[in-house]
């Protein structure tokens, strides 16, 4: 932009000379203004082509990690039911199945704000051997209780459209709620066999699942121009490989993330869990070469992408030693904030602008109270800063 206001400056100034000159003068000046003109037009144009090389290339390396795998042909759905605000949707192939078997769903709200979109991650079990959350349920669902289920989850707090808070600054917004139960996060890929008799029994169709969810909001909401990608937990997680997926799929809306207590760390200690997760549930697919931290923590996904998104924006909420986060990942109070305070410093280091922390003493799981006040800004009040672009939007460290 300053080379452009130098233009205009020089232009005013010749534009005043140019009055008092001979007319030869004065066709020699204008011959030189329309000179500096194209000059500063080629600058632009430059600086545009440059920024549409670097949109090209990231779309592509984003293709090339097999982010976009079933995004086309997009999933077709098998059935449609009305549920209060919600309408469910029903996909019966196998390929969508949960990860113990049975069908999958997701749910959808149309807003009035037609333009923008929350894309919400349930949070939910995870699952890989040895792990208590795989065992299997003797409790069957019908497909129509599994989505009343879904129904009665979404519509549990203040966030959803069904009972909004006045304060919800997305109150407004088409929602598709994403139900967990894949997994792996919300982008697992891979069929196992977990206890060894050469058939698989575990079915981590997430990136299957939330492609479908990704497709869905592109059929419904085709115009959303932004998007919010939301999870809590298991479903904070998921928002490192569905952010990914949204942008190929509305490569040029505006993204925003809110990552509630879902930080994408792990335990380092041996035996490591992040390099087991990623062979169980066959993430190597998705990970850059060029990120090698990538393959020590979840998190750094976050920087590689912030580098390479401009209309890109990252909220993460937590507690310092959240109690739920250090158990499943297999580490204490102590060092999960450790690990939570060097990752993420690094990262707003690196991206000040864009990624921001709303972190809070204790060691609580999730966000219990949006009107919970760090240096009088409530959780809705930084939430709104985030998916509005003020400059009120602060990193907050309690």
């Amino acid at each position: 932009m300053y080379s452009e206001y130098k233009v205009l400056a020089a232009y005013q100034v010749k534009m005043e000379t140019s009055q008092r000159m001979t007319p030869k003068r004065r066709w020699l000046f204008l011959l030189g203004l329309v000179i500096l003109i194209l000059a500063g037009l080629s600058v632009i144009f430059t600086r545009q082509l440059a920024q549409s090389r670097q949109e090209a290339d990231y779309l592509l390396a984003l293709q090339e990690l097999a982010f976009n795998k079933y995004l086309n042909p997009p999933a077709s759905y098998d059935g449609v039911a009305h549920l209060g605000a919600w309408d469910g949707y029903l996909y019966a192939a196998p390929e969508y199945q949960c990860v113990l078997g049975g069908h999958y769903g997701l749910l959808a709200h149309s807003g009035t704000e037609m333009d923008k979109t929350v894309l919400w991650l349930q949070p939910g079990q995870e699952c890989w051997p040895d792990h208590p959350n795989c065992g299997y349920s003797l409790q069957k669902f019908t497909d129509e209780q599994a989505l009343e289920y879904a129904v009665l989850a979404a519509d549990g707090g203040p966030f959803g459209p069904a009972s909004p808070d006045p304060d919800n600054p997305v109150m407004d917004w088409n929602y598709i709620y994403v139900p967990t139960c894949d997994g792996s996060f919300h982008f697992g890929d891979a069929a196992v066999d977990y206890d060894g008799d050469g058939v698989p029994d575990h079915f981590h169709n997430g990136l299957r699942q939330t492609s479908a969810a990704v497709s869905l909001m592109k059929e419904l909401f085709p115009n959303s121009r932004k998007i919010l990608i939301v999870g809590s937990s298991n479903g904070g997680y998921g928002t490192f490989g569905t952010t990914p997926i949204v942008r190929l799929a509305f490569p040029n809306a505006e993204l925003y993330v809110l990552n509630d207590s879902g930080p994408g760390l792990f335990r380092i200690k041996e035996p490591a869990l992040w390099p087991n997760l990623i062979e169980t549930w066959n993430l190597t697919p998705m990970l850059p070469s060029d990120c090698p931290e990538c393959k020590t923590q979840l998190i750094y996904l976050f920087d590689w992408l912030l580098n390479r998104d401009p209309e890109l924006k990252i909220g993460m909420y937590s507690s310092y030693q959240d109690a739920v986060i250090s158990n499943v990942v297999g580490i204490n109070g102590e060092e999960n904030e450790r690990l939570l305070r060097s990752t993420t410093d690094q990262i707003h280091q690196n991206h000040p602008d864009t990624f921001k922390r709303y972190f809070i003493q204790g060691d609580s799981h999730y966000i219990s109270d949006f009107y919970n006040q760090v240096n009088g800004i409530t959780v809705w009040d930084w939430l709104d800063a985030l998916v509005n672009d003020h400059t009120s939007w602060k990193d907050i460290l309690e």
